[in-house]
């Protein structure tokens, strides 16, 4: 429940001495640009990706006219107010127990009547709710319009057509939340129902949560709702609450004399909701061609076909990895010898400024050397990955990857929406733990958890994009995109396995439904992607992995450098790993590399070639053959090669991804489990591939 008001959290410092400050709730289905017009009045740059699922938090901020402060809380998309999975659970506690000066509820205008059903529950418990129309023009375009005056006239509420991405409307929003009120419509339920919720309100009289609407309290309390309850104890005097008690129970004894159980009531609810909703949206809404309205677009029925979609799918992972690759190249090699070319100078500074050689080597040979080859090799590789990829999310490709792969993960006795977390993985395995929050069932949505990190994210791509290049396409281009793409098919189909051995096991149960939505494909916005995935994406990953590569850096050479006896620190877990690596097709420095990279999967392979390079330093020399040949003298084959990209899908998550687990879960027993799950999968794995080439004689 939130009990804090949501002013005392988002005031920000004071403007022209105003001193009105009033609150309003954004709300709607997912994917209804609903984050888009929270960016654009309140100046903030919050990632809204085109498909749902997006928004798992509350965002808060700021928009000042007419001279007074409204504070916007954008609030996770849901589909109704009786909450199920934690983003529908965040979104009904702010918009029925948080003190606000009202709602203002988004929707798509292609999909109106969808949308009005959580806008009919809205009106019902709350007093004042303002819709706006999103994409109102986009539709118009295309034989569709919506008549705002009938549709504010049967919701009794005030309607405005926006459009949030061109920011066209958006001073209307506010002019219409200060629009003199008319009453919400009022859904009625039958005369059995009617009768109790008659009974109910009588007893809610004198209740003091004046900002919700009694009768959405007293139908609530019909349904036995848990946070209802919660909040009109916390409302009502002892004497108060034992009436409302007796007569909600008198009320429900009476529906039940007359055929109403709970479940009958949730159907009876949801009939009359969808009715409304589908009346209103026929005396609202004109189509030139209504029959074109019910039709599937032809894109949609080849992407997201049995056979086209995942071959179309395939087709673009590849030809985004083929992008990436060719472009990366040529800026690497400038940002190496840029790094290494200013090293000299470096040391030499260090020298200058009175520091002793042997802590102007450990920063200059250490720190500096590990941390410009993360910056040469994970820059270039992630400034053209991330704008290709936002693209897709932009136009609306990816909701159609998840809609594919729904299929997949329900075939496995995982939640559908697991597809989604598996694609916010790919960017970050903390953020797709996060992302799981989407999920309503706590068994798949602990299976979405244990598994993400079989999902490789941006930290290992670089990683993954240099090994299968020096060993498998030593030529580049279009064969390493393929083998890269195939790399990523296969961490998908490990983490669909893996989550179907949990479902039979250690989480066993079936799948539930899901729901997911195909929004209309939109034109990407080029520049905001450009800017988006620099700033908010490829900049922070790339801060985040320089924070860890220069102490990483330090630490290596201190490791290498302390002997105890002649014995250099590091050798100790270099032999204490060397019998299990050697099983696993791999040796001793990998794994040591492995562990020290736990903060951060970014530096492993920096942290294998410094351990290689002479047992001091790092080569100066990364090219892509000096790489090569620096591990070829290490005792690296194909298969060693092979072992390692296998280890780098299939091991423990990083550090940020392990407590973000405990974090979700609540519990260190899962975040130990998160742990243990890939890497016993990893060791498995490279463990046969060993055996087998070894039987082989590979």
């Amino acid at each position: 429940m939130f009990d804090n008001d949501i002013t005392q959290k988002c005031i920000s410092p004071d403007k022209n001495r105003i001193d009105t400050s009033k609150t309003l709730i954004l709300a709607g289905n997912p994917n209804v640009g609903k984050s888009t017009v929270f960016n654009a009045l309140t100046g903030q740059n919050r990632h809204t990706g085109n498909w749902s699922g997006k928004t798992v938090d509350c965002a808060y901020g700021t928009y000042f006219q007419n001279g007074t402060r409204y504070i916007i809380a954008d609030i996770p998309g849901c589909y109704s107010l009786k909450s199920r999975s934690e983003d529908e659970k965040c979104a009904a506690d702010v918009l029925c127990y948080t003190p606000s000066d009202g709602a203002v509820v988004i929707c798509d205008a292609g999909a109106l009547e969808r949308n009005l059903n959580l806008t009919l529950q809205i009106c019902e418990a709350l007093h004042n709710v303002t819709l706006c129309i999103n994409f109102a023009d986009e539709c118009a375009s295309g034989g569709i319009s919506i008549d705002s005056g009938t549709l504010g006239e049967e919701l009794g509420i005030p309607v405005v057509k926006i459009n949030a991405r061109k920011k066209r409307g958006l001073e209307k929003v506010i002019d219409a939340v200060e629009q003199k009120r008319k009453s919400p419509i009022k859904i009625t339920y039958g005369k059995v129902v009617e009768n109790a919720i008659k009974k109910v309100q009588k007893t809610l009289v004198s209740f003091k949560g004046g900002y919700l609407s009694i009768r959405y309290i007293a139908l609530r309390l019909l349904e036995d709702d848990g946070a209802v309850w919660e909040y009109v104890e916390k409302n009502s005097t002892p004497s108060e609450l034992t009436n409302i008690i007796c007569e909600r129970d008198s009320a429900v004894l009476y529906m039940s004399k007359n055929g109403i159980d709970n479940a009958k009531l949730d159907e009876i609810i949801a009939v009359s909701v969808s009715r409304t909703a589908g009346r209103i949206s026929r005396l609202s809404v004109s189509c030139s061609n209504r029959a074109q309205m019910r039709k599937i677009p032809i894109a949609d029925r080849i992407l997201t076909g049995k056979v086209t979609g995942f071959a179309i799918m395939l087709a673009a992972l590849t030809l985004i990895f083929y992008i990436t690759l060719k472009g990366a190249n040529y800026p690497s090699k400038l940002l190496s010898d840029a790094f290494f070319g200013i090293e000299p100078a470096v040391h030499a500074f260090f020298l200058r400024v009175g520091l002793p050689k042997y802590i102007a080597d450990m920063l200059t040979l250490g720190g500096f050397r590990v941390l410009g080859w993360v910056v040469a090799v994970m820059l270039p590789p992630m400034a053209i990955f991330f704008p290709l990829f936002t693209i897709l999310e932009d136009v609306g490709y990816l909701p159609r990857v998840a809609f594919n792969l729904d299929r997949a993960f329900r075939s496995c006795r995982a939640c559908g929406k697991q597809a989604l977390t598996t694609c916010m993985g790919f960017g970050c395995n903390a953020v797709g733990v996060c992302g799981a929050r989407i999920i309503d069932s706590p068994r798949e949505r602990l299976i979405a958890i244990l598994t993400n990190a079989f999902i490789p994210c941006n930290g290992r791509f670089p990683s993954l994009i240099c090994l299968i290049t020096i060993f498998f396409a030593s030529s580049g281009g279009i064969k390493a995109a393929i083998y890269l793409a195939l790399t990523v098919v296969l961490a998908i189909l490990i983490s669909l396995l893996v989550s179907r051995v949990l479902s039979a096991g250690l989480l066993k149960g079936y799948s539930s439904s899901s729901v997911f939505e195909l929004p209309s494909f939109r034109r990407p916005q080029f520049l905001k992607i450009i800017v988006r995935s620099v700033v908010t994406r490829t900049l922070t990953v790339l801060g985040r992995a320089v924070s860890v590569a220069f102490p990483a850096g330090v630490i290596l050479w201190l490791l290498t450098n302390i002997t105890i006896g002649t014995t250099p620190l590091i050798s100790y877990p270099i032999r204490f790993f060397e019998p299990l690596g050697k099983i696993m097709g791999l040796d001793g420095t990998i794994l040591t590399a492995f562990v020290l990279g736990l903060p951060a999967n970014e530096i492993i392979l920096p942290i294998i070639l410094m351990l290689y390079s002479g047992g001091s330093v790092l080569s100066a020399e990364s090219s892509y053959t000096s790489i090569f040949s620096l591990l070829l003298q290490n005792g690296w084959t194909k298969v060693t090669a092979l072992c390692a990209i296998l280890f780098f899908l299939m091991h423990w998550p990083c550090s940020t991804t392990i407590l973000t687990v405990r974090q979700e879960t609540g519990s260190t027993k899962w975040a130990l489990v998160s742990v243990l799950i890939p890497t016993a999968v990893g060791i498995g794995v490279c463990t046969v591939i060993n055996l087998v080439s070894n039987f082989l004689c590979i």
